[in-house]
């Protein structure tokens, strides 16, 4: 009896081993590796040995290349040895191989590219968890990586510029360089595409929190699995980000050196350091070629994986590029008119709306408004043909760029060309985010499908608009509403001079192609008949008055369990179409 009941409590016993290596927990330890899961990939995260949970800490999280693991890397980096020096943790989220078979990053998958969805959002969900369970300093949270990891961490920082500080380049590539998997070995070899567009992508996939971020790349002139030239082009593409998140406008930061110098490792190798400062005279990005150095993390242990151990220490320079202390530049008020300048019938009432407490000056006249203008203070009725100018000053003296929008009234006495052009109804309809999520011609969808998803559907618009010869003065876009399911909260609408894909016909990649103007309009769905979205005065230049202009409907939704759709008739229903009304003096 006594024979039997060791052997259940031995099994018992292993059972338990089984629960806790299945599921593993955030036990809180110091000194050493912890291991960890969240959105079905594990971590391993290295606590130094003088933690004191009464303190907080900086958190640099580590992203390894391909074939890698969290252990090879933290060797290769010797990173850890580093957060016992300057007491901070380590975070080393892993891919696994039922996600990619050689272990990268997807960062070339448009569904691994943006906030809320794919690999950014657990890489994102497992800092969260880390903060939840250890004292971190928000302000102090860094991301960098090698190869695969280093593109992710780029586009880390472009979806999630909340969490992060900082963006540490290793042998990487811009955001979005590629958004396929053909294009990504194209983009390896002779670098990406525009990186002032890529540029613009970053900053608007930042959306309402985007700041600008602290950005230093290595790159080995040697390297001939990612071309030198990715790393020149994510210092172009950031300079573009980080100057929109800053001042709203381009060229505050440019990716012109201010500073170089050349340097070589004692018995190692030469390498030149190049500092980029912005228009606040501090340096927010910072270069490192290293001469003759292949695809390696340069100054790496040799007991690493695709480590040169002769070149700079870049775990080391990281770190000290981000613990210089950065004033972020101050944030300028932006305002806008609600409703856009358009064509109305009958007069309009206009408010205007800063993002900060200040005061808002404006003209009705066409003349430039000064600090001796109108001030604002209650919606204004427009009657007439009106262009509208304004600006708002804060406390603090700054002040945004003067904002133009003209508003056209119709009356029975108004002469007025219009022009109503319908939509292709053979090119119009919506693109799934996944090929599993279908596209089709049929209808125009915008929304999600349930199941906890989010942006699932995209609608697409085509015009033929070579027939336009007057020239524009307003346009808007009218559908036709079909049906409506759940909650849409918001609507954005893109703008593409020409296609989004190969062909004006729907196809996969326009879900998630590069859009001429992203998020030109962004507007709640009313109730009625139809909805009417005015196109901005500025939009009108990108209509292409020599062949196809398209518009790509995105949807913002709240996760749930249902779905959350909205659907308009497409240009096959011809009494229903979507139509571009265009109206010309």
């Amino acid at each position: 009896m006594i024979r039997y009941k060791r052997i259940w409590f031995f099994v018992i016993c292993l059972v338990l081993i089984g629960s806790m290596v299945s599921l593993p927990s955030m036990t809180k330890a110091s000194g050493g590796f912890i291991s960890g899961s969240y959105g079905g990939k594990t971590y391993k995260l290295y606590v130094p040995s003088h933690y004191d949970s009464s303190k907080s800490y900086p958190l640099f999280v580590m992203l390894h290349g391909c074939t890698q693991d969290a252990a090879q890397f933290s060797t290769g980096t010797k990173m850890n040895a580093l957060s016992e020096e300057k007491e901070f943790l380590v975070l080393y989220p892993e891919q696994n191989s039922s996600s990619n078979s050689n272990k990268c990053w997807n960062w070339f998958e448009p569904s691994h590219q943006s906030r809320g969805s794919g690999e950014p959002s657990v890489i994102a969900g497992m800092v969260q968890s880390i903060k939840t369970n250890y004292s971190i300093q928000n302000d102090q949270v860094y991301v960098a990586g090698l190869s695969a990891g280093a593109a992710m961490s780029v586009i880390m920082g472009a979806t999630y510029p909340d969490v992060f500080s900082g963006v540490g380049v290793g042998a990487g590539l811009e955001y979005k360089a590629a958004t396929s998997m053909t294009e990504a070995f194209t983009a390896m070899s002779s670098g990406g595409a525009n990186p002032t567009q890529r540029g613009r992508d970053a900053y608007n996939a930042m959306g309402s929190r985007a700041k600008p971020l602290k950005v230093i790349v290595f790159h080995g002139t040697s390297d001939y699995t990612v071309n030198k030239v990715n790393g020149d082009q994510v210092i172009s593409q950031w300079a573009i980000t980080n100057s929109l998140a800053a001042t709203g406008t381009e060229g505050w930061l440019n990716d012109q050196a201010d500073n170089t110098q050349n340097l070589q490792v004692p018995s190692g190798k030469s390498y030149t350091v190049y500092d980029y400062k912005a228009q606040d005279e501090k340096v927010w990005m910072k270069k490192i070629n290293i001469l003759n150095m292949g695809h390696a993390w340069s100054g790496g242990s040799s007991q690493g994986s695709y480590t040169d151990p002769q070149g700079p220490d870049a775990s080391r320079m990281m770190w000290e590029f981000f613990q210089n202390e950065v004033d972020p530049p101050a944030v300028i008020p932006v305002t806008t008119a609600t409703p856009a300048g358009g064509t109305y019938n009958g007069s309009v009432s206009v408010e205007l709306n800063s993002n900060k407490t200040g005061t808002t000056y404006y003209t009705t006249d066409g003349s430039e408004p000064t600090i001796n203008s109108t001030i604002y203070s209650k919606a204004l009725s427009i009657t007439e043909d009106t262009t509208l100018k304004f600006f708002s000053r804060d406390s603090d003296g700054n002040s945004e760029s003067v904002k133009t929008e003209k508003y056209f009234i119709k009356t029975e006495d108004t002469p007025r060309d219009e022009t109503t052009i319908s939509s292709n109804g053979n090119e119009d309809g919506f693109v799934g985010k996944y090929t599993a999520d279908g596209k089709s011609n049929a209808t125009i969808k915008v929304g999600d499908k349930g199941m906890y998803n989010t942006d699932t559907y995209r609608g697409i618009l085509s015009f033929d608009t070579s027939t336009i010869t007057e020239p524009i003065e307003s346009a808007k876009i009218r559908l036709y509403i079909k049906t409506k399911l759940g909650t849409i909260s918001i609507l954005r609408l893109d703008m593409k001079n020409g296609v989004f894909g190969t062909s004006s016909t729907i196809e996969q990649t326009d879900y998630a192609n590069s859009a001429t103007q992203s998020n030109l309009s962004s507007f709640s769905p009313v109730e009625g008949e139809y909805l009417d979205i005015n196109i901005p005065i500025n939009s009108l230049a990108q209509i292409n008055l020599n062949g196809i202009t398209q518009f790509r409907l995105k949807a913002e939704t709240t996760a749930g369990l249902n779905s959350n759709f909205i659907e308009f008739y497409g240009g096959e229903t011809v009494d229903y179409a979507p139509t571009l009304i265009i109206n010309s003096n």
